[in-house]
């Protein structure tokens, strides 16, 4: 069935149908719909399994019971913006070496700093190399559009499940505040196996979860299962290359509302003979490596289309040892088809 669905309501309860058990937030611009939407499903008769909703003091605090939720194997969440993210940094390295699963909805907003609340794209340098210390590396889902949000809202509970990992769904201010029409799916509960969960002697068996390994060879063998893991993870690399059937006199790169404009600049050069296609990262992280040396090496320009400085085009030009032109949208600015178009001369 369609429906027409605000962004923030559509990933709320999306979050809630899959089967949400805990929302741990603080309110930020521009992600607070998120909270606001689930806030009013909470107590629903029809979402029996959803037990929690809390708001926090901060965001430190936030991410801290995540972490606990996520420990005693319970499915949870938060959503937040660039400096609140920037606060959880700690936690989310403590539940990486940890094994802790939970889904955090990343809504950027202009930046660095304070910036301001507008639609960016400036946390995915942040998200792919820096996201906590020791060499943290979580999934990273990217959906541009309100109907990939809430199929990646499942996804990432999913995942995050999957391989004991925490998940950052990166997405900006206006697929979370736009309007669409979106395929409504029926329900369907996330029931993750948890027999690794730290839930009490009335639980079963005892566990220990924790993150500090003092002994240098527990903590070697810890980082070696890890990584051994991030091998696996690797393997489910996605993306997306539209219009990529033939040799390319343009090859775009983009995410999120970025990648949506820029399918529109595809067709409208197809319309005038120009071969251009679309390369779209669905997974940030793992970023589809193979796909994106495949569909690069047929192009004669790549253009990264971003909203931000050029984050996404420093990671293909890492992988393809290619020149990347850079089309940024700053401060709040949105890309714009005709300009898109264009830059492919």
């Amino acid at each position: 069935m369609k429906k027409l669905i605000m962004g923030a309501k559509a990933i709320a309860e999306a979050a809630v149908r899959s089967g949400l058990e805990a929302y741990f937030g603080y309110p930020i611009t521009p992600s607070s719909e998120i909270m606001e939407n689930i806030s009013v499903l909470y107590g629903e008769k029809r979402y029996p399994w959803f037990k929690v909703f809390l708001q926090s003091a901060s965001e430190i605090e936030s991410v801290n019971m995540l972490f606990g939720a996520g420990a005693a194997g319970y499915v949870s969440m938060t959503a937040t913006s660039g400096p609140g993210l920037s606060l959880m940094a700690e936690g989310i390295s403590y539940a990486y070496a940890s094994e802790v699963p939970f889904l955090i909805i990343d809504v950027n907003r202009g930046g660095p700093g304070l910036g301001n609340v507008a639609p960016e794209q400036s946390d995915i340098s942040f998200v792919l190399n820096s996201l906590g210390h020791g060499g943290v590396k979580p999934i990273v889902l990217a959906p541009h559009t309100v109907q990939e949000s809430m199929e990646h809202v499942h996804k990432g509970f999913e995942l995050a499940f999957t391989y004991r990992i925490p998940v950052i769904m990166l997405t900006d201010a206006l697929i979370v505040h736009m309007y669409d029409t979106v395929e409504w799916e029926p329900p369907y509960i996330v029931k993750p196996k948890v027999e690794w969960a730290a839930r009490g002697r009335n639980y079963g068996p005892r566990h220990i979860i924790n993150s500090i390994y003092l002994d240098p060879p527990e903590l070697k063998g810890n980082k070696e299962k890890l990584l051994q893991k991030q091998k696996e993870i690797d393997k489910i690399a996605e993306s997306e290359c539209f219009m990529c059937y033939d040799d390319l006199d343009v090859l775009y790169i983009a995410i999120g509302i970025s990648a949506r404009i820029s399918k529109e600049a595809v067709l409208k050069l197809r319309k005038k003979g120009v071969k251009a296609g679309l390369f779209r990262p669905i997974t940030l992280s793992p970023l589809d490596k193979n796909s994106i040396l495949k569909y690069s090496s047929h192009a004669e320009k790549i253009v990264s289309v971003e909203m931000n400085e050029g984050q996404l085009a420093q990671e293909i030009m890492r992988i393809t040892r290619k020149d990347v032109e850079v089309l940024p949208y700053l401060g709040g600015y949105i890309p714009d088809v005709e300009e898109v178009a264009e830059a492919w001369k």
